[in-house]
């Protein structure tokens, strides 16, 4: 008499597939805890949240193997898989469409974040300036206020850009920010509303092309700030690079400097946020927080810099967003508001010139 479908023997290849799908389904539980789980005390756990989609796609997997060989195992990956829906919302926005910007109207402040790479491209514009095609795409959009990272100026021609966003294209950014680093690169923000107050945040200085800044504006006779931030990214140099590229080939060297890299990179945002943190404590406006995190939905600084805040994305955005264009897919660009705004609409751009994407954003304050 034949065995019957769903009582196929369980055979060596079955328990090791189980055993695997056990490490899996533990490493899975533990990455719901970076959010809250500060990196300078549990490093591995930050690891373990910035490779959340890999390893639930790993959860999918088994998930499928077990529907064909022994379905009630399934369960083993299934239920912690459910367990995580909210960090998956987080991800993949669970709606028909994300609402998107359209022309600016009355009583809409659009924000605009863009990390613009010292304006220089990549793909077909591989280390050209892209400025002309950045203030093109600014046009288009017409934020009310722009925060952009990594935004360089000559040294020899120290103002050409900012002068071009606020005269030369009638763009309307009579009022910026920036502050001055000896390479002149660092955040700028601009604003078509009058900037009142401006500032650094004093984060971890040692961290090069890193920064937190903020400016006051004056919107509709209330008084609003915005933060725009750079936090540190997971670093190597042109040595480093090399050595890890060399062979092309897996070893575990590679896999412990890599993990020593992230790890590094975990533990510098979180004294920055910190830091950030104690700022924003002080602060008696409706506030917005742009910038590029370098940091996944699932991680302890993303987490600590949203308490209390609405996450543009988790209220408007629809489907699996990226806002880094990478091997990797990886969301690490953000806009935060304060409670008193409302978010009305989400939109990326998908336009290859930065290895970012713009993040725009229509806002209402109540």
């Amino acid at each position: 008499m034949k065995p019957s479908k769903n009582n196929k023997r369980f055979t060596l290849f079955d328990k090791i597939v189980l055993g695997l799908n056990i490490f899996v389904v533990v490493a899975l539980l533990l990455s719901y805890l970076a959010p809250v789980t500060d990196p300078r005390d549990y490093d591995f756990i930050a690891i373990l949240g910035f490779g959340y989609l890999y390893i639930a796609f790993g959860s999918l997997l088994f998930i499928f193997y077990w529907v064909f060989r022994k379905p009630i195992f399934m369960l083993i990956s299934l239920l912690p898989f459910l367990l995580g829906y909210s960090t998956m919302t987080h991800y993949f926005g669970f709606r028909g469409k994300s609402v998107q910007p359209q022309t600016v109207s009355a009583g809409t402040l659009r924000v605009m974040q863009y990390n613009v790479h010292k304006f220089t491209g990549l793909d077909r514009f591989l280390d050209q300036p892209i400025q002309d095609e950045v203030f093109d795409l600014i046009t288009n959009q017409e934020p009310d206020i722009l925060t952009m990272v990594e935004f360089a100026k000559a040294p020899k021609k120290t103002d050409t850009l900012i002068n071009q966003l606020q005269t030369t294209l009638k763009m309307g950014y009579y009022y910026k920010y920036f502050a001055d680093k000896r390479d002149s690169l660092g955040n700028a923000i601009f604003s078509k509303y009058p900037i009142l107050k401006s500032g650094v945040v004093d984060t971890t200085a040692s961290l090069l092309n890193t920064e937190a800044i903020f400016a006051d504006i004056l919107y509709n006779k209330k008084t609003i700030r915005i933060y725009s931030l750079h936090l540190a990214a997971v670093t190597m140099n042109d040595k480093q690079k090399k050595r890890f590229l060399k062979g092309g080939l897996f070893s575990f060297e590679k896999l412990f400097f890599i993990k020593g890299r992230i790890s590094a990179a975990n533990v510098y945002r979180s004294f920055q946020v910190d830091k950030i943190k104690n700022h924003i404590r002080t602060c008696p406006y409706p506030y917005i927080i742009t910038g590029d995190f370098n940091d996944n939905p699932n991680s302890f600084s993303v987490n600590e810099v949203s308490q209390g805040m609405k996450n543009a994305f988790l209220e408007k955005g629809s489907g699996f967003q990226t806002t880094y264009y990478s091997l990797f897919p990886l969301q690490i660009d953000y806009i935060l508001v304060s409670p008193q705004f409302d978010v009305l609409t989400y939109k990326t751009i998908e336009k290859k010139m930065s290895d970012h994407k713009p993040v725009i954003s229509d806002l209402k304050l109540n």
